[in-house]
């Protein structure tokens, strides 16, 4: 009768208020262990460890992360917001559990267009090939991003091998930047915002990079160094910055940029428009206020449109912005957008989204999205 009594109060005690014996549990957001922690890095490791068990109790990959992604938009934590990052290092883990090689890295990949969890994911499985893709200079992982069945998820792996190259190179810039550009110009340029990304990545130490033997950490001079590759060089320079400088308006772009031309002020403006709010609308608008016709469409490039994968009504909207550029800049707007949304949709927006905008934005809307496949150079 003791024991029974004793468990009968441990159940009032464990019960929610206002809960009744004839309710069901309430329901925990997915991962919610972690979301109770308030460290940062206690945070981000339990996070880690979780979702590297789900994948490994899943047993496949391809399939399991589009399904996270899913979790973790619903859930309403900080998961979603961390999780590409996370899933970096969660990659190379499973990638490492599992001595993946090159030739299995397609059917590993997650089946996903998602710019989160999935795309953080993919990234980390070619990060771990970095050591093995060197005597190639990456060549060998090409024909695996090519069989991937999206062009998002192409893109993905083209860029995660700059990242891969620049790791398997021990940071080291040059011989990632040059192993990029004997690629060829059809993955270059992607390939070489990767290795630039990850050389911003290793300033700080972050995703278990290593400090470069020769830092620069100017990017007005690391840039002008390797000037034929500026736009590349800056794209991720100020997101990876901590604390990132405030960008809320047209003029602090600008302020930013000063003093800068041709691909050093595009990348810095395309750069620095990246680290403004993660709100495609509100950032066209900044972009919008920009008086120059070759800074607005650089700004464009910092547009975090991937996010509306999914939601052809968004992207349409977002097209309303394009009537509001500078002279000159209304049809590069139509065009980056088609182009990028075509990619998205991986290329079903030229037919299904391209005919349904203003009859001003139709054309150059159709012409961005027939090249769809050429190097995107600055995106995601």
């Amino acid at each position: 009768m003791r024991i029974a009594a004793a468990l009968a109060l441990v159940a009032l005690i464990c019960v929610p208020a206002g809960w009744s014996s004839g309710d069901a549990a309430p329901k925990r957001p997915f991962l919610w262990q972690c979301e109770q922690i308030h460290l940062d890095l206690a945070k981000d490791a339990c996070y880690s460890r979780l979702l590297l068990e789900d994948i490994d109790r899943s047993g496949h990959p391809a399939t399991e992360l589009p399904r996270i992604d899913r979790l973790a938009r619903a859930a309403g934590t900080a998961l979603y917001g961390r999780c590409h990052l996370l899933m970096h290092t969660v990659g190379r883990e499973w990638a490492a559990e599992h001595h993946l090689k090159i030739e299995q890295l397609q059917n590993v990949e997650p089946r996903s267009n998602d710019p989160g969890c999935s795309a953080g994911f993919g990234m980390g499985l070619v990060m771990y090939l970095g050591p093995k893709i060197i005597s190639t200079g990456g060549k060998s992982v090409i024909p695996q991003c090519n069989a991937l069945p999206t062009r998002y998820r192409q893109f993905t792996c083209v860029h995660s091998l700059g990242h891969a190259l620049m790791r398997g190179y021990h940071e080291t810039l040059f011989l990632a930047v040059q192993a990029c550009a004997r690629l060829g110009a059809a993955y270059a340029p992607d390939c070489e915002q990767g290795a630039f990304h990850d050389y911003w990545i290793s300033l700080r130490g972050a995703d278990d990079t290593t400090s470069p033997l020769q830092v620069v950490r100017s990017p007005r001079r690391l840039c002008a160094q390797y000037s034929r590759w500026a736009v590349q060089c800056w794209y991720r320079y100020f997101i990876e910055q901590s604390p990132g400088p405030t960008v809320q308006s047209a003029r602090d772009l600008t302020s930013l940029c000063s003093g800068l031309a041709g691909g050093q002020r595009i990348g810095c403006i395309a750069g620095a428009a990246k680290d403004d709010i993660d709100d495609p609308v509100a950032q066209t608008r900044v972009c919008a206020a920009l008086h120059a016709a070759t800074d607005a469409l650089a700004c464009l490039r910092g547009v975090a449109n991937q996010v509306y994968a999914g939601q052809p009504a968004k992207q349409l909207a977002l097209f309303r912005g394009c009537a509001r550029m500078p002279a000159g800049a209304r049809g590069g707007c139509d065009a980056w957008f088609g182009r990028t949304f075509n990619v998205v949709t991986n290329g079903t927006f030229l037919k299904q989204g391209c005919p349904k905008l203003a009859r001003a934005d139709r054309a150059a809307c159709a012409a961005g999205a027939r090249r769809w496949r050429a190097p995107l150079v600055t995106f995601s």
